[in-house]
């Protein structure tokens, strides 16, 4: 009986949760993005799979050339951490927590724990949970089974499952914390350096530490069950943390938009008006979920570089492309959405006591420190030469004199609605023509200038050339802002009543 009342409470929320989708405004927009991305993930799944019956093969024809001759479960067994490391850091970005519209349900006769239990495992369905299974198990079949017997191949698979599943739990409940503890990025981002610069400097070769942990698991078959016992106290900490805030007061609290994160700025009220709307903007920033994962994203994209400046023969022409994308990140992902930002209240905004002018002039301001900070935090790319560090001083020029403004006049065509406590991945709210748009003359506009020189055997002056086109671009930014005001002023209201259609 019990059995039929829960399979009987989970068909309602189903239903619910379609009935809610349904009516929503949006419906038919959100059933078209997803069976594109349905489509897109069948194909990438498949391609895993593919990936996954061959790797033994693909592994094989590797070793001779690559790995003196080593064998392919001791190749595998080497580079495994070094998967579920970035399984686990990809799923930060783009893995979403279980959601659950709760609140309505709470003053019923139902188990807050059987809701609870049912948002987590809900969860558990997703391609994520996927990827390694499809990749790495046909592996056990063809390699480890053959070579090593049923008892390997059974520890093999246990720790595959188990680990796949630790990624999932333990990306849910990092990012839980983070809504509390936002400082933890900080950290999380520490480690990652501190661990890189181990691996990179030779300090320590994680690859033995791979191979010594899997190998325990097909040498041990009942070791494949650590992962497994892993993944269920991850499950019960999230279980406990939804547990104890999943109250209503709270979950009202948190509508009202009282955050746990403090912060005056105190600092930028010598600045007056423009200087409070940059605060305000840094509030808006920490305080809700897409501009904060924005945020992140952007101070993880700074190790962009390391895929291209390691090779300066190969990539040469790249660089600058790399230069103004590392030092543009915040500007670029957050910029993109200027006025979307604040679409759940631009009519407020438009009857307060500022004018538009200072109103840009603040967004401007806040990309130009941001692209400066981003500078900064590049110059530890001289490891790869001082050349390095003048194509990003030309990116960076180039960004803060014609890159930000050109971002700025596009976010002011036709902006969409976003819902700032919704995640950021797979999230298409307020993507327009214009996003797409964006990145061709952001990208290229520096090649205009950079090519000429280049191609004529002259680089030097060819960076130097987009670095003087920002310089005379940022000494005129008044008058810029003057012209973005007059287009933001004759489409304000255009703009506010496409924000209230939506």
């Amino acid at each position: 009986m019990t059995g039929h009342l829960i399979n009987k409470m989970i068909g309602v929320f189903l239903s619910h949760g379609f009935r809610q989708a349904r009516r929503s405004p949006i419906w038919a927009k959100s059933v078209a993005t997803n069976i594109m991305l349905g489509f897109f993930a069948l194909m990438m799944l498949a391609y895993v799979l593919i990936l996954g019956l061959l790797l033994h093969v693909v592994v094989d024809g590797l070793a001779e050339d690559y790995f003196q001759g080593a064998g392919r479960i001791d190749i595998v067994l080497r580079f495994s951490l070094y998967y579920f490391a970035m399984e686990a850091i990809m799923r930060f970005f783009l893995q979403n927590t279980p959601v659950l519209f709760i609140q309505p349900y709470l003053h019923l006769a139902l188990r807050k724990s059987k809701i609870i239990h049912f948002m987590l495992q809900k969860s558990m369905v997703s391609i994520f949970n996927l990827l390694a299974i499809l990749l790495l198990v046909p592996f056990g079949f063809f390699a480890i089974l053959p070579e090593l017997g049923a008892a390997a191949l059974g520890g093999w698979v246990l720790a595959i499952f188990g680990l796949s599943f630790t990624n999932h739990f333990l990306g849910i409940y990092v990012k839980k914390k983070l809504n509390d503890y936002p400082n933890l990025v900080i950290y999380l981002l520490g480690g990652l350096l501190l661990v890189s610069g181990v691996e990179y400097f030779g300090i320590f070769e994680f690859s033995i530490l791979s191979t010594w942990v899997f190998s325990a698991f097909i040498n041990n078959p009942l070791a494949g069950a650590i992962p497994i016992v892993v993944a269920i106290i991850l499950y019960q900490l999230n279980y406990l943390y939804l547990k104890n805030n999943t109250y209503p007061e709270e979950i009202a609290n948190s509508k009202q938009g009282k955050s746990k994160i403090s912060g005056d700025f105190a600092f930028l009220r010598r600045f007056g008006k423009m200087g409070q709307l940059v605060a305000l903007e840094l509030k808006m920033i920490l305080r809700h979920k897409r501009p904060r994962n924005t945020l992140i994203l952007s101070a993880f994209l700074l190790f962009y570089g390391l895929i291209f400046y390691t090779d300066t023969d190969s990539y040469r022409y790249f660089f600058l492309f790399v230069g103004v994308f590392i030092t543009g990140l915040f500007f670029i992902n957050h910029g993109q959405f200027m006025l979307s930002w604040q679409s759940g209240h631009f009519d407020f905004l438009l009857t307060r006591n500022v004018s538009l002018k200072q109103y840009l002039e603040s967004k401007y301001w806040l990309f130009v420190v941001a692209a400066s900070i981003f500078f900064v935090a590049s110059l530890g790319y001289v490891y790869f030469g001082w050349k390095i560090i003048a194509i990003n001083l030309a990116g960076f020029l180039f960004n803060i004199g014609i890159n930000i403004p050109v971002v700025m006049r596009l976010s002011m065509f036709s902006p969409k609605k976003i819902d700032l406590n919704r995640g950021a991945a797979f999230n298409y709210e307020g993507v327009g023509a214009a996003q797409w748009l964006m990145m061709l003359p952001v990208m290229a506009g520096p090649y205009l200038f950079y090519l000429p020189f280049t191609l004529a055997g002259y680089e030097s002056y060819g960076i130097m050339a987009v670095g003087a086109v920002g310089i005379v671009g940022f000494l005129f930014h008044r008058q810029v802002l003057d012209q973005l005001t007059k287009v933001f002023s004759s489409n304000r209201h255009k703009i506010a009543a496409g924000f209230r259609a939506q």
